[in-house]
């Protein structure tokens, strides 16, 4: 078996596996400020909706029911919302062909099933639960969050024009988003709304991002797989504000024309991450048999932009990047006190990608970015087919990378810098 067939076959987390022994820049900052004081958030939502049945059933709706119905199959409900407030734990969603104008919130295990159905949050900011005092989270299109919500699944639907998120996972564990289009999300970082959601706010020269169409916060074992994730501000997000973000699978998706932000990208946002990694870092997460292109940040993205945060032993294998505008793959450690080590770049694609305004120059188009302010970063890095770019793997700072001499190079000017 060759190194990257080693690669995939190992790094692909089981979803019940146990929790994993500790180990040792972007426009995502801006939500630091305001998810740091959250956690509240979670156990309030909690409380919305009621149980309107002692077991789990099949509940249906489509946009010629009505919510004073059964939601069955011949009296389906109008809304999702309503739906999903009056499902037992457990129960099966089916959402007919049709444009469903709210926002949805999960706090409960459920799966939620789109027959070529479209959530369209057009400028809705907030619902039942998901304004909080002194916490401006709102804006998103689907939250699934809490403890509770632990298996969900959610797939087959169209979520667009969310001021914020197309959909946040937060704060919760083994939830599956399957083979859905998010498009025209992130809709705060180029318009105004009141109350601005905290992830469209700028921080300094920093724009906010809004979250990302996809977004996984402080969430483990769960996959994001066959989706299609495009025309946003950026692709996929996973963070560690409210703790941390592992053993998570992010398979098969296309993260394409997300023109302001990366496609897929990994920051630690969490200044305890290095301390205690039961408290924050982003790692053990793999990135496998992925499309991005045509982002305007990276490729893919791993990065640790203030001391204390952790992005780290990250698997990014067999994906295609190509024609972002920075690096196809990006590492960066921006401060001392950081962990960006044991991340894994193998058998990737990359062609045509873009500049490191961050380490380098906005001139010099690179495949790989490797690059380490102070500490000293050791990754792995092997079997990538590099072409068209004027670096194929450009260092910066104390980096030990290994299994260089195992990449191949096609119309690239320096091979490994």
């Amino acid at each position: 078996m060759d190194f990257v067939s080693r690669f995939r076959r190992a790094s692909v987390p089981r979803l019940d596996a146990p929790v994993p022994a500790s180990t040792t820049r972007t426009r995502a900052l801006a939500r630091v400020a305001g998810l740091a004081v959250a956690g509240a958030m979670i156990a309030s939502l909690a409380a919305v909706g009621t149980v309107a049945a002692s077991g789990p059933r099949t509940l249906y709706v489509a946009p010629s029911g009505h919510d004073s119905g059964s939601c069955t199959w011949a009296r389906p409900c109008r809304t999702i919302g309503h739906a999903v407030d009056a499902a037992p734990a457990g129960s099966t969603i089916v959402v007919r062909h049709g444009t469903y104008h709210e926002q949805v919130f999960v706090s409960k295990r459920l799966t939620l099933e789109g027959q070529s159905a479209t959530i369209d949050a057009s400028g809705l900011l907030g619902g039942p639960g998901m304004v909080m005092p002194g916490v401006n989270i709102v804006g998103m299109g689907v939250l699934i969050s809490g403890p509770e919500a632990n298996g969900t699944v959610f797939k087959g639907f169209r979520v667009e024009n969310a001021p914020a998120e197309g959909i946040l996972v937060a704060m919760t564990s083994r939830v599956s988003i399957l083979h859905n289009e998010l498009v025209h999300n992130d809709r705060g970082a180029t318009k105004t709304f009141n109350p601005l959601p905290s992830e469209c706010a700028a921080q300094g020269p920093i724009p906010g991002d809004c979250g990302e169409g996809i977004h996984f916060l402080s969430v483990s074992y769960s996959r994001a797989a066959g989706n299609n994730v495009h025309d946003n501000v950026g692709g996929f997000l996973l963070t560690d504000e409210l703790g941390p973000t592992h053993g998570n699978l992010i398979a098969s998706n296309i993260s394409r024309n997300n023109k302001l932000d990366c496609g897929i990208t990994l920051p630690s946002h969490n200044g305890d991450a290095v301390a205690d990694p039961t408290k924050g870092g982003v790692y053990q997460n793999t990135i496998i048999h992925n499309v991005s292109e045509g982002n305007g940040g990276a490729g893919v993205g791993m990065f640790a932009p203030f001391p204390g945060t952790a992005s780290y032993d990250n698997y990014v294998i067999d994906n295609t990047l190509r024609n972002n505008g920075e690096a196809g793959v990006a590492i960066h450690s921006h401060a001392p006190g950081q962990n960006v080590n044991g991340n894994v770049i193998v058998g990737n694609r990359i062609s045509g990608n873009g500049v490191d305004p961050d380490y380098v120059d906005t001139t010099t188009h690179i495949g790989i970015m490797l690059g380490s302010v102070a500490d000293s970063v050791g990754v792995t890095v092997a079997w990538n087919w590099i072409s068209h770019e004027n670096v194929g793997i450009y260092r910066v700072g104390p980096i030990n990378a290994a299994e260089l001499g195992s990449n191949h190079f096609s119309s690239v000017g320096t091979h490994i810098h």
